[in-house]
């Protein structure tokens, strides 16, 4: 399993690699866990779809308009595979 530091680190990566602007993130200990049976549901997306698995979730924000939104991040606590990002219209999945 990973650490929250390595979750806040592989986030960090992706927003990166996409040149995303955040105007704020999760410091390490605001880095959430859920394990799998603390979800209450499965996940909603891409390749792990239907399953229920420990993650990680990182949130940053972005400036839209005059607003901070709130996206986040949720990365496989087990192999640190970042799975998508939740944005307010939806899901981006992660390759």
């Amino acid at each position: 399993m990973i650490s929250k530091k390595e979750a806040l680190d592989i986030a960090l990566k992706i927003l990166e690699e996409k040149s995303v602007e955040y105007s704020s993130i999760d410091k390490e200990d605001d880095v959430r866990f859920k394990s799998k049976a603390d979800l209450s549901s499965p996940i909603p997306f891409g390749k792990y779809k239907g399953q229920k698995i420990n993650i990680y979730m990182v949130t940053y924000g972005e400036i839209w308009g005059l607003e901070e939104r709130t996206m986040g991040i949720d990365i496989n606590a087990e192999t640190g595979e970042p799975l998508y990002i939740i944005t307010p219209h939806g899901f981006e999945e992660l390759e």
